[in-house]
């Protein structure tokens, strides 16, 4: 393991924008210095997930999940300390130095998370070479032509890192393998692939390839199309330790600031859907991966956006995956509106045609609302003037209208409903029954192992432990407190987590920096510390006041005396030598009279 040094750790936490960071997976709410949603660590209703951006801290006051950005990427993503560094880092522009092996290290990672690690960076390095033989080589020239025909500029070609893997068996396998990569661990992570014979080949070969980010930015895949005809038209990275294609959007990292400032989203098709759309202006578009939208896809869009906008393909396939990707969307409460392209056309296809201005004025004046689509979509192939038909279709329409969560859409269409089959609108509201019933943004609990507890933590504290606990919580806020009670109580403390904090905090504030409770939290390396860490750091406190931390230290130390007295009464009733008998109920005594003088 290498060690990353403890002020470019201080560096990548102060450039993270905590809020920021967690609103990409919860949607918060500004209450006065803080900000509230639903945690993400466990399922619940009523919001009681808080962050702090004063403290560089989030704090569940319901299942006690806690910690800094740092914590945070490790808890959801499931990686070790480096990892999170190194993603953050990535994120806010912070450059890592070149990191020298350290037997000291921040955290201990499992084997699977160091695997991880090196398939990340192998994926890094893979976009990279493919991007810069897209770009500046003449190796390149095929892939860079066949992008230029389909009217993607250099500008978006840089931006979505798109890259060209040249038409040869070991370009790839020969450049991982002299990083010093295995190249079994490479063929698991979907990078390469082996061949009938046995021997390690490239799996993009000939094919411009699209990088695929999570959500955070980081290379975890790729789509690789066929420019000569060549079958199949795409090779797409199949499912790995990093990459499930049910979660991943593509074009998510480069949207996901757009999406956040106006609320909405372009849902379309395809990789090069996306790239021709944000090229004209939006850059808030998406692409789910060849594969129809899935219910985690819904999720992550509910907690960004207010709006998805669909623009599918023109065609009965893209009409039909239209109408299953609004059902999803509105089983999240989210509000959703329709481009309906013509017959044939995709986003990529009607802007190489109509020009990306009027694609634009579609976006803006042509979309129709969801119902207004499901109308269109259930009335073909039906006649509506057999009544059977015209049943099928108003029930159809009924339960539909059901699924929306806007009360006034529902409104307007049951008395389209009513007016155009002259039917009491009172009757079609009485066989209304709506099916969206949990609340806008509600959560999806990670099925990652994590070290958060999801049971209410325990709150019920003897007085001592109270004390150590508002001792504590008063030295991580002052280091004049907490070298006042060092100098009093050292690591007396009676509970062992707690002596272990107060350790950690004297040996903090004896470094000569300026302290932060979430720099505090790094030297942490123990979850169960952390958390208990930032459980005082979000308690309520009373004002400081020399008495009570006097008190506070009392209540400590006649802890300690009061174990001692039972210590010594065990030994008394064990002990059979009359005078060690004798001698013992003189210490009891004495301390029993100090204990009351106290």
């Amino acid at each position: 393991m290498k060690r990353i040094p403890d002020e470019i750790v201080d560096q990548v936490r102060q450039a993270t924008d905590i809020v920021e960071l967690i609103s990409e997976r919860v949607e918060l709410k500004k209450q006065g210095n803080r900000y509230s949603g639903l945690c993400p660590f466990h399922s619940e209703k009523s919001p009681s997930f808080s962050v702090s951006p004063d403290k560089g801290m989030y704090y569940c006051f319901g299942c006690g999940a806690g910690g800094n950005s740092i914590t945070f990427v490790m808890e959801t993503e499931g990686m070790s300390f480096k990892e999170a560094v190194s993603k953050l880092a990535d994120r806010s522009d912070v450059t890592l130095p070149e990191l020298e092996p350290d037997r000291f290290e921040q955290s201990e990672s499992t084997p699977e998370q160091e695997k991880k690690f090196r398939m990340r960076e192998a994926h890094r390095i893979v976009t990279e070479l493919y991007h810069e033989v897209l770009i500046q080589t003449e190796a390149g020239d095929a892939g860079r032509i066949y992008l230029e025909n389909r009217g993607i500029r250099e500008g978006a070609m840089r931006e979505f890192r798109l890259g060209y893997a040249p038409d040869q068996d070991r370009f790839t396998v020969d450049s991982l393998a002299r990083r010093g990569f295995d190249l079994d661990e490479m063929v698991e992570a979907g990078l390469i692939s082996i061949g009938r014979d046995g021997d390690y080949r490239d799996r993009f070969n000939g094919r411009v390839v699209f990088p695929i980010s999570d959500r955070d930015g980081t290379i975890v895949g790729f789509s690789g199309r066929s420019i000569d005809g060549r079958d199949p038209k795409y090779v797409n990275t199949a499912e790995t330790p990093l990459f499930n294609k049910s979660e991943l959007l593509f074009g998510f990292a480069q949207a996901r600031g757009a999406m956040r400032k106006i609320k909405q989203v372009v849902l379309v098709e395809g990789n090069l859907d996306v790239v021709r759309v944000a090229q004209a202006g939006i850059p808030y578009t998406v692409a789910s991966l060849g594969t129809a939208l899935t219910p985690v896809h819904a999720q992550n869009l509910a907690r960004i956006v207010d709006e998805v906008i669909v623009c599918y393909d023109g065609d009965k396939a893209g009409r039909a995956a239209t109408l299953k990707a609004l059902q999803l969307l509105e089983a999240v409460a989210v509000d959703c509106s329709v481009i309906r392209l013509p017959d044939g056309e995709d986003p990529d296809s009607f802007i190489g045609n109509q020009g990306e201005e009027t694609f634009l004025h579609w976006i803006e004046q042509k979309r129709v609302s969801s119902l207004e689509f499901k109308s269109f979509y259930f009335r073909q192939g039906k006649n509506l003037r057999l009544e059977g038909e015209r049943v099928r279709y108003i029930e159809t329409m009924l339960e539909e209208i059901g699924r929306t969560s806007n009360p006034l859409l529902r409104d307007i269409y049951l008395g389209k409903l009513s007016e155009e089959f002259k039917l009491s609108k009172d009757s079609l509201i009485a066989q209304v029954r709506p099916t969206v019933q949990q609340p806008k943004r509600e959560q999806i609990v990670s099925d990652r192992p994590t070290a958060v507890p999801t049971a209410p933590p325990d709150r019920t504290f003897a007085n001592w432990k109270k004390a150590e606990r508002f001792l504590l919580a008063y030295m991580i806020r002052s280091e004049e407190v907490c070298l006042e009670v060092r100098e009093q109580l050292g690591v007396q403390f009676n509970d062992p987590a707690h002596q272990l904090i107060a350790g950690k905090l004297y040996e903090f504030y004896g470094t000569g920096t300026q302290g932060s409770p979430d720099r505090f939290l790094t030297m942490l390396h123990d979850a169960s510390l952390q958390r208990i860490v930032v459980d005082l750091e979000f308690m309520l406190m009373p004002e400081y006041d020399p008495d009570l931390l006097s008190h506070y230290i009392r209540a400590v130390q006649n802890e300690q005396q009061r174990r001692l007295l039972e210590e010594e009464k065990l030994r008394l009733n064990q002990q059979t030598d009359i005078r060690a008998q004798a001698e013992l109920m003189q210490a009891i005594i004495e301390r029993k009279r100090r204990l009351k003088d106290r």
